[in-house]
């Protein structure tokens, strides 16, 4: 019970840190990111079809834009680029509770940075889209008419932000569960590689992998490359894993959830694994 507390402790110390850090200056350019490339033409869809959006569809654009989801896990490393923290601080903490304890508690506050900017992201999209959002659960008129009362604007930059692979196939509410939760297990993924590489005294070339990762996650998603699903970008757009109106799913959702949690589980396991060769340092 007593190591528990101290892994808490640990995290919510973190935590407080990124917290208090400049770095909290991230998430209001992210906001100003979104609201240019996915608020503002949603607003514009709305005006155009005189019918306001659900309060769910802002946050489904932003998860299920490829645009999006290349840049948002970039702004993410770029907040985490310190982690996990160098500096007397750290080691008087692995003398004092051992390594092991103060490395689940990196992975604690790994998940937990996760979890914030992801909630993060979907209070903004609410909170930019009042003007323009009503509180139904369920795709609104404006994005389900727009294609076919405008057929020649069928391919313009709104129409992809909620394709048709998405409100034919899923509901909106379920949507944006899956959207959020693989939104959560991508950023977790992309933390522990950095935590791993660190532990070996590498955290540079995790920093590169994970640019790595996110790139040829990008390049295979918008070319649809057979081998997209390699990368864990294809996995947390939930458009993705549907045809435009074929009931059965190109890849089943939970493929995506066992393959976040293979890879999220393994790199738990090494991270404890290698801070066994430093207790009692």
């Amino acid at each position: 019970m007593n190591k528990m507390k101290t892994i808490w402790k640990l995290s919510r110390m973190e935590l407080m840190q990124l917290m208090r850090s400049t770095k909290i200056i991230i998430l209001a350019l992210f906001a100003i990111f979104i609201n240019i490339q996915i608020i503002t033409p949603l607003r514009a869809l709305s005006i155009t079809m005189e019918h306001k959006l659900s309060i769910f569809e802002p946050f489904a654009a932003i998860g299920n834009s490829g645009v999006v989801v290349l840049i948002l896990p970039l702004f993410f490393i770029t907040m985490m680029a310190d982690f996990p923290r160098e500096g007397e601080s750290r080691y008087f903490y692995q003398i004092r509770c051992s390594k092991r304890t103060w490395v689940m508690g990196q992975i604690v506050y790994g998940v937990e940075c996760s979890i914030m900017l992801t909630l993060f992201v979907f209070a903004a999209s609410v909170l930019l889209s009042l003007d323009f959002i009503s509180w139904s659960p369920d795709y609104s008129y404006a994005v389900t008419r727009y294609v076919a009362l405008f057929p020649e604007w069928a391919g313009e930059y709104v129409v992809q932000l909620i394709p048709e692979n998405l409100y034919n196939q899923i509901p909106l509410p379920v949507a944006v569960v899956h959207t959020v939760l693989l939104l959560i297990l991508y950023f977790i993924m992309l933390a522990m590689l950095i935590l791993v590489f660190s532990l070996v005294k590498k955290k540079i070339a995790g920093l590169f992998l994970d640019g790595i990762i996110i790139l040829l996650g990008t390049i295979t998603c918008a070319g649809r490359m057979a081998y997209m699903w390699v990368f864990p970008m294809a996995h947390t757009i939930t458009w993705l894993h549907y045809a435009e109106y074929q009931s059965k799913p190109v890849l089943p959702l939970c493929d995506s959830y066992l393959y976040f949690s293979v890879i999220n589980a393994a790199f738990i396991v090494l991270s404890i694994i290698i801070s066994k060769r430093y207790n009692g340092i």
